[in-house]
């Protein structure tokens, strides 16, 4: 069940259409009616839950005799403290509702977890980790890397684009980096925009609208060597398959210096797999989880997100060193055929469905032979 115009058969797949809410008002009320309403059309026997406003739902669902999964994809009592929709005053109490929401849940439910950490959480829970689709990442894996880029240093940010992701501290990289481009593709709000031009200096700001114009904005006097370029694709709408071409690009590495968040520390970004898929060097904060990606495989830097002085020092270094960013690329686009990939994740949940639809292994049959039959046998 998705989000869907009309109900069709996509690829063998029957797809069950919802329609799209207004608002996250409605989406918690309305859409999760309309979900449990033709969750019980479908007469499924097995429900796979994404949504936390699904949970109440689904406890119906569980007392009505259907067997129900609940796919923990989010970290969603830490996700309440970076959610800027959420008032700051009720983040606390959306954490603590969360939390007992989730105890219940794994309690009734059967659940499956996409990130390794959330097993505190869920001791009981079967894992099944967010990685990239082989054949989807075949568009990246393809391309060649070379020496370049030479002129400048090029940095991509490809995903949703917002503070605690790191947006300012990407844009203040502008002024360390003299020179330099840093693209932001991926759905952001004017407000968040307009922070990456406060935090950019005097860069040239660029404006990519749906139909790939440009808008540029110059604001600086100097010599055009001398000034960061800053390219904002996607404000106020969402960047699909674009995103796919904008990686495909030549750069110097792909960004993901996140500020100190309990939310993202532990977490295994898909944007991760795509830089690395698309054969750049990953630019990580240095949470634990991230530095064991990044030194495991050694395709890429794990830098002090409080020391950007230091982190633009060594990606001028990383810049200046092409043969050294070429085979971090190679080894990263190893990593993710070989470990970082789908395809090791698979029969995880192939096994997980398996254990629900399986009958009960029947009981062995007894044996009713006494001890003195089992003798009479013998001297036979």
């Amino acid at each position: 069940m998705v989000r869907n115009p009309a109900d069709e058969i996509r690829d063998g797949v029957h797809i069950m259409a919802i329609p799209a809410p207004r608002n996250r008002l409605e989406r918690v009320t309305v859409t999760a009616w309309h979900v449990f309403r033709r969750a019980l059309e479908s007469k499924a026997r097995i429900v796979h839950l994404h949504d936390p406003e699904l949970i109440p739902w689904g406890f119906l669902l569980r007392a009505m005799g259907r067997t129900v999964v609940f796919d923990v994809h989010e970290d969603f009592a830490h996700a309440a403290g970076v959610r800027s929709w959420i008032p700051k005053p009720l983040r606390g109490l959306v954490a603590h509702g969360w939390s007992g929401l989730a105890w219940l849940a794994s309690r009734a439910f059967h659940i499956v977890i996409a990130e390794r950490y959330y097993a505190r959480s869920f001791p009981k829970s079967v894992k099944v980790l967010n990685y990239p689709h082989l054949e989807r990442s075949a568009a990246l894996r393809s391309v060649p890397r070379s020496a370049e880029p030479r002129d400048r240093i090029r940095l991509i940010y490809a995903g949703s684009v917002t503070i605690s992701r790191g947006a300012e501290l990407h844009a203040r990289l502008a002024t360390l980096l003299p020179g330099c481009l840093i693209h932001f593709c991926g759905n952001m709000s004017q407000a968040t925009a307009d922070a990456i031009r406060r935090a950019s200096g005097d860069a040239t700001i660029g404006v990519m609208a749906e139909d790939g114009s440009i808008a540029w904005e110059k604001r600086s006097d100097r010599p055009d060597a001398e000034v960061s370029t800053i390219l904002l694709e996607g404000v106020g709408y969402y960047v699909t398959d674009r995103m796919v071409a904008a990686l495909q690009e030549p750069w110097t590495a792909g960004l993901s210096i996140f500020p100190y968040s309990e939310h993202y520390y532990e977490k295994e970004l898909t944007k991760f797999f795509e830089y690395m898929a698309a054969g750049l060097p990953l630019l990580v904060s240095d949470f634990p989880n991230w530095r064991a990606i990044v030194d495991g495989t050694q395709c890429g830097l794990a830098l002090d997100p409080e020391r950007l002085d230091i982190a633009a020092e060594l990606i001028r270094r990383l810049h200046d060193s092409p043969a050294e960013r070429i085979a971090m690329g190679e080894r990263g686009r190893a990593a993710v055929e070989s470990r970082y990939s789908w395809t090791s994740q698979r029969q995880n949940l192939l096994d997980f469905y398996g254990s629900l639809v399986r009958p009960p292994a029947a009981p062995p049959m007894p044996n009713n032979n006494s001890s003195s039959d089992l003798e009479a046998e013998k001297s036979l």
